[in-house]
């Protein structure tokens, strides 16, 4: 009966495997050569939309895929020997009801706007999009395989204009801002969308369906594309950089002031091919950091703002974030903070003092080459050099002394990407590390492969890594090491899962140019969702589901390590709110071989359980919510862990928004490292009550869809009481401690982002930042909230206020302007 059951249960998911995957008939659209290009103004009177194809009914992808669109689109399509242009209707029965809030560029959301989405090679694969919103916002970005990169940025025109029965939107699109083969005849992937603001519609002319794996592989066709030739693609953005900064140091403040300039530059080397390069970059107005306590083993990553490091960095980030312990090209590790930044005061001889610790190394200039060819392949070339960094030490008689933290470095990343058949693609990647004098350098190399068959229906994927380091100091103290990945997926289907195998050695290093969480460890994991995005009766429109199960063992010498489960629900409801479920754990009693923080180390954890919920109400509406909680328990007595989250969100008027957001958290009896002497019998663990609270709010005026100002205020604080000390033993139990020192910490920091932007033309800004930053700690613990801020706010500030012009050359202008 029982066998009966189970195979029953595996026919049911095969069948649904093989039939719940649904396939259409391409679209197709023919461009119309025109001899004289439309002016810009989001009107569709030109006389060269005369006689254009008309592409319209267009399909809904969501809140539900398949319905026709509640409103109709119509959309043409020009070209010349310039550019592309393209002129779209769309026409609303409800035109008082049309959301118009203006937002930052490349944050168009919740409003009406309309997006056009070009695949140059036709290779399924990679496409370009861009969109303009119905007050004429831009936002522009890079398809990847089932992803958006909306950190590319290209330079062209756009207009649109609301109308008395919906609105028009009017793009130009120079064949600069793309890359497409030198054909006579082009034929492209094509796709247009609308996103219905107050309906919260997203309509596609050619259908995306979800339960498909992949975006640009749905998309329709467009011929017609003759004698256009790739242009000579050669820009510069020289900039100037006005800074004023007051830093908090022992005796004070400092004071300092700078004046600079620099280029970046951008040339196409050939139809497919371009060359980025930035010279005395300075990333001063990019956004703080929001930092905090890190009481665990491994490193806080932070996300990536520096715009030279974000745009057009897709080639560089290879294999499955999903199942990737980290990434071969962190690129925060280029500029960061020196490496030896924290060790200067463990170097101090008895009366000296530290006069100065750059906290940042500085970037002397950055290279990348990027591309694919007409037969899908991608090459991408990385180069950076920062600059030798020196603390500086002051005797006790005056003279001074100084510090190398960080050496002269080359970073470099080498990547070869080749599209296959049915969205499939392998790709070669290697990164590597090369530092001055007797320091260590290291080299990465991995291999990427991602097979699709049976119609896009299933994948083999994966990756193979090899990691070599040498450290210079002595000639035979070098390490190697393995990483893999295996990986049998379903990826399209309502019914989906994964299943994979993965290994790491004991001496696999990935973390000087990239970075990683584990090591020496081999995992299994097991996962199935679930998605249902058809209407489903009553109050729901859809839903999905997921679980998944993670075994993992220590590799040398093999030894079991913990069982992780996760699992979870969402649903969306017909008044567009969302709600859901979520819960993980681990099951038994596991060995943490990473928080001890010395080789051979190991703690004897008790697992735990964990579970929360959350619901999002109507985006669309002027003020709407987020709000989350979950509670964790284990085992051990007094253990419980509790975590919220809240945010509002109010749109006061089309040009002015507030968000307000505060998190916080709670963890009760939580074991942790506290010290060692790098031995394995003598590291001391710590009892501690662990809480973390953090406020953000931001408010934003926009003057124009080209001109914005905005505040972003955040303060966090989290703090460590620590109740008992412990020895670790060898096999991992606690025994009493009479450990006399004091581990409490209370952190604290306070940050203030204010900017302004204008976008003076295409592709040039005027720019000011205000930065206000507050960084304090201590081992007071005792303190009530409001004592706590009352205490932060009187810490001494350092600020920054910087004002930045760049200015867009583009060649091919410049040509015209003086022919």
């Amino acid at each position: 009966m029982k066998s009966s059951l189970i195979l029953k249960l595996f026919l049911f998911f095969l069948m649904v495997s093989f039939s719940d995957t649904v396939y259409s008939e391409t679209k197709k659209y023919t461009f119309k050569r025109v001899s004289s290009a439309p002016k810009i103004d989001g009107r569709d009177t030109d006389e060269c939309w005369k006689g254009a194809a008309v592409a319209t009914d267009f399909i809904t992808h969501s809140p539900q895929f398949g319905n026709m669109a509640s409103l109709p689109t119509e959309v043409k399509v020009a070209y010349d020997d310039n550019a592309i242009y393209i002129v779209a209707y769309m026409y609303d029965s409800f035109p008082q009801k049309m959301l118009t809030q203006l937002t930052e560029r490349d944050r168009i959301k919740d409003v009406e706007s309309f997006y056009v989405g070009l695949d140059t090679y036709n290779d399924d694969l990679n496409g370009y999009r861009f969109e303009v919103s119905i007050k004429n916002v831009q936002a522009d970005a890079k398809y990847l395989q089932t992803s958006l990169d909306f950190s590319w940025d290209a330079v062209w025109m756009s207009a649109a204009a609301i109308t008395e029965n919906g609105w028009i939107a009017e793009l130009r699109i120079p064949y600069s801002a793309i890359r497409f083969p030198e054909k006579s005849e082009q034929v492209w992937g094509l796709q247009f969308g609308r996103i219905i603001g107050h309906m919260g519609e997203l309509n596609s002319w050619s259908p995306v369906n979800p339960d498909i794996s992949g975006l640009v592989n749905q998309w329709g066709r467009a011929d017609g594309i003759q004698d256009v030739h790739p242009p000579l693609r050669l820009s510069f953005s020289p900039y100037i950089s006005s800074t004023w900064e007051q830093n908090v140091a022992d005796n004070g403040y400092t004071d300092s002031k700078s004046f600079n300039g620099g280029l970046d530059l951008k040339y196409g080397i050939n139809e497919s091919f371009t060359l980025d390069m930035t010279l005395i970059p300075d990333f001063g107005q990019v956004q703080s950091d929001k930092e905090v306590l890190n009481l665990s083993a491994f490193e806080t990553v932070y996300d990536e703002r520096r715009p030279f490091f974000t745009e057009g960095t897709e080639l560089f980030h290879q294999g499955d974030a999903q199942f990737r312990d980290g990434d071969l090209f962190y690129s925060r590790r280029i500029g960061g903070t020196p490496r030896d930044y924290y060790s200067v005061y463990a170097q101090l001889e008895e009366g000296e003092t530290v006069t100065l610790n750059p906290s940042e190394t500085q970037l002397y200039n950055a290279t990348k080459i990027t591309g694919r060819t007409n037969h899908g392949t991608g090459i991408g070339l990385f180069n950076a050099v920062t600059a030798p960094v020196h603390a500086k030490v002051e005797k006790a008689n005056g003279d001074e002394r100084e510090i190398l933290t960080s050496p002269l470095t080359n970073y470099n990343v080498f990547v070869v990407d080749q599209s296959l058949r049915n969205n499939s693609k392998i790709s070669f990647l290697n990164a590597s590390t090369l530092r001055e004098g007797k320091y260590t350098d290291a080299d990465v190399a991995s291999l990427n492969y991602d097979i699709r068959f049976l119609k896009n229906t299933y994948a083999l994927s994966g990756f193979a890594n090899y990691s070599y380091r040498h450290n210079k100091n002595f000639e035979k103290d070098q390490s190697e090491g393995y990483y893999y990945n295996f990986i049998i997926q379903k990826v399209s289907g309502k019914f989906k899962f994964d299943l994979f195998n993965s290994a790491l050695s004991k001496n696999y290093n990935q973390g000087d140019l990239g970075f990683q969480r584990s090591r020496n460890e081999i995992s299994n994991f097991a996962g199935v969702t679930y998605n249902m995005n058809k209407t489903i009766g009553g109050p729901l429109l859809n839903w999905n589901s997921y679980l998944s199960l993670n075994h993992t063992s220590r590799l040398q010498p093999y030894s079991f390590q913990e069982l992780h489960w996760n699992a979870g629900a969402n649903v969306q409801f017909r008044n567009l709110w969302y709600a859901g479920t979520y819960a993980n754990g681990i099951i038994g009693n596991f060995y943490d071989y990473y928080e001890p923080r010395v080789d051979g180390a190991k703690y004897y954890r008790s697992g735990y359980q964990f579970a929360g919920v959350y619901i999002n109400t109507d985006s669309r509406k002027r003020v709407y919510a987020n709000a989350s909680i979950g509670y964790g328990e284990s085992p051990v007595p007094s253990d419980p862990y509790k975590e919220f989250f809240t945010e509002i969100n109010f749109r006061a008027t089309d040009r002015l928004s507030f968000a307000y957001g505060v998190l916080g958290s709670s963890d009760e009896s939580n074991f942790g490292w506290v010290d060692d002497d790098g031995t394995l019998d003598h590291i001391i663990y710590g009892r501690r009550d662990v809480s973390t609270i953090s406020n953000e709010a931001f408010i934003q005026f926009a003057f124009t869809s080209r001109m914005n100002v905005s505040f972003r205020g955040r303060h966090y604080w989290s703090k460590a009481h620590y109740l008992e000390y412990y020895f670790l033993n060898r096999d991992g139990s606690l025994s009493p401690n009479d450990f006399s020192g004091n581990a409490d910490i209370s952190y604290n920091q306070f940050n203030i982002d204010m900017n302004f932007y204008w976008e003076l033309a295409p592709g040039s800004y005027l720019t000011a930042a205000w930065k206000n930053d507050i960084s304090q700690n201590d081992q007071i613990t005792e303190h009530d909230y409001f004592d706590n801020v009352n205490k932060t706010y009187h810490t001494p500030k350092s600020n920054k206020l910087s004002i930045k012009l760049i200015y867009f050359l583009d060649y091919q202008n410049l040509k015209r302007h003086h022919a």
